[in-house]
């Protein structure tokens, strides 16, 4: 089966975005499938980058806007500029790992000239979620990642799609149900979005493990000793902290390391961050987990690599804008039947407690049995 998948992929240092990317395409192609990523620019699709001059300046005549607006692009150059000063080797990750297609810079294009394929997956990550954008603002990048494009006889699915919230409004609603009404099957990565798919008429939504969580260790250590990665001698704890929001102490972290004897490795998208950084790529990030003797981190992905490489580890929650993440951890320590690992909650002793095999194996929806859905 020939399997086109949309899902984010152009991020220069999100690692979990990289690797969900692979290990689903990865395990098709294990399946005997043909799948590739559907290359959508969803950066491009975003309205609020394209609207006519005149409603532009009406609304840089709000004073809020114009200084959140200012502010916005300020990061989003200094974001690009500390990425290309520190190249993590990204693309050259996707160029060996990933099959792709060319480069859809919109969902007209998409509709215009759709991919070919059997089968339409979105997902896994949070397709589904619009940040804080307004629908006026994603409704592009929404109609693309509901797949609504292609032929009718094409397949649909989602695969581990996550939602990132809890709720969405009303006007959201009324928008996407339409679209949702034409998938095969359905599946989300975290219990709230079970909740969404049902008011939104889906009533067969299930729950699915993100895909990295469909290889075991042994898969991803093969993968990084191809790259024959530069080695750390000394013991270290490593922290990876993801969408700096100004909440969390930092050296706390450092303090509890240098207290223990370790260095700390720290790998963060934070570039005005004070403390010693590290960029490596991403088969190195995967190596510098699985060496570590402890793991702090913010991030979902990170906290999925210190289970399956059996850390002990430790999860900062998210605040402000970015708090709806939370219940993406809270619905996998739910889900695989482990104990919450929260810093916020324990202090550091929860680094203290052992590593937890995942208890419910024989529960977690694979992508076969997801699929046999849509050949029913």
């Amino acid at each position: 089966m020939k399997i086109g998948i949309v899902t984010y992929w152009k991020s220069a240092n999100n690692y979990g975005e990289q690797l969900q990317n692979y290990a689903l395409q990865q395990y098709l192609r294990d399946m005997g499938h043909e799948p590739y990523l559907i290359c959508y620019d969803y950066n491009s699709d975003t309205l609020y980058g394209t609207k006519p001059l005149p409603v532009r300046l009406l609304r840089a005549c709000n004073p809020k806007r114009l200084i959140g607006y200012l502010k916005s692009r300020r990061h989003n150059r200094k974001l690009a500029k500390d990425c290309q000063d520190h190249p993590r080797g990204f693309e050259e990750f996707r160029a060996k790992h990933l099959k792709m297609s060319r480069l859809y810079p919109s969902i007209e294009d998409l509709k215009q000239d759709p991919p070919e394929a059997d089968l339409y997956i979105t997902g896994s990550d949070q397709v589904w979620n619009t940040f804080s954008g307004k629908l006026t603002e994603m409704q592009n990048r929404l109609r693309a990642f509901f797949l609504d494009f292609g032929p009718d006889k094409t397949l649909r699915m989602s695969y581990a799609a996550s939602w990132g919230r809890s709720e969405i409004s009303s006007e959201e609603a009324e928008f996407i149900r339409p679209m949702l009404s034409k998938f095969d099957s359905i599946s989300v990565r975290e219990a709230p979005g079970i909740g969404i798919c049902k008011r939104l008429g889906r009533d067969d939504a299930v729950l699915a493990l993100d895909p990295v969580l469909l290889h075991d260790a042994e898969s991803y250590r093969r993968l990084y000793r191809e790259d024959n990665n530069p080695k750390t001698d000394s013991k270290y704890l490593f922290f990876y902290y993801m969408n700096h929001d100004g909440k969390y102490d930092r050296k706390a972290v450092f303090d509890w390391a240098a207290s223990k004897g370790l260095k700390v490795i720290y790998v963060t998208d934070d570039y005005a961050d004070t403390f010693a950084r590290s960029f490596p790529g991403v088969t190195e990030w995967l190596e510098l987990i699985d060496n570590a003797e402890y793991v702090v981190t913010n991030s979902y992905h990170c906290t999925l690599f210190s289970l399956i490489f059996g850390k002990r580890f430790g999860v900062i929650r998210r605040f402000g804008s970015h708090k709806g993440m939370n219940s993406r951890l809270d619905s996998l320590f739910e889900f695989l039947g482990i104990s919450p690992r929260y810093i916020d909650d324990e202090g550091f002793e929860v680094l203290s407690r052992p590593s937890e095999e995942i208890k419910n194996k024989e529960q977690a929806s694979t992508v076969e049995q997801i699929l046999s859905k849509t050949r029913e």
